[in-house]
């Protein structure tokens, strides 16, 4: 019976996100310190010994000048592959602060400052391509049409402004004039 046992598999559990009940965490457009150096400390504890083999650095990526072979390219292909993930990583949540603050219907400060990180993004979205590319698209159109609107706004404004005030000073003109 113990022969059985030893090759039983252990049931995955599935992750549970961390929360605490009635508490909700404002979203950032990027991770704060808080955020950076618990990623640090879950990554040094998930590498443990595997992650200190011994490795001096002297390997082709880290930048030495000597002929590069196989390993040396498939380093750097996996270099590229993880920023590219963290990339699109960082755009996802761009985008869902975004959407955050777009929901909001009386938003218009910091339109201009979301446009221009959004079109920092654009070479990832574009890259990325499918439902990601589409919601920067619509983040990036609602934003420029909102400033659109806004200043459209300001403009009616200040225009009928100084037509109350011609108005007015005509008015006073009219009676400052002898008969």
């Amino acid at each position: 019976m113990d022969f059985f046992r030893i090759f039983r598999r252990k049931a995955k559990r599935e992750p549970k996100a961390l929360r605490i009940d009635g508490v909700r965490t404002p979203l950032t457009p990027q991770p704060d310190e808080a955020e950076v150096a618990a990623q640090a400390l879950l990554e040094t504890m998930s590498k443990g010994e595997s992650g200190r083999n011994g490795r001096d650095g002297s390997n082709g990526a880290n930048g030495s000048d000597g002929p590069h072979d196989a390993a040396y390219y498939r380093e750097l292909a996996e270099i590229i592959r993880k920023n590219r993930k963290e990339e699109a990583r960082a755009l996802r949540r761009y985008l869902a602060y975004c959407e955050e603050q777009i929901a909001q219907p009386l938003f218009t400060d910091g339109l201009g400052d979301i446009e221009r990180d959004l079109c920092r993004f654009q070479d990832c979205a574009e890259r990325e391509g499918g439902e990601l590319l589409r919601r920067w698209q619509r983040c990036l159109a609602e934003c420029i049409v909102r400033q659109m609107t806004a200043s459209h706004t300001e403009d009616t404004e200040q225009t009928e402004g100084t037509e109350d005030r011609s108005a007015a000073d005509a008015a006073e003109i009219e009676q400052i004039k002898p008969n």
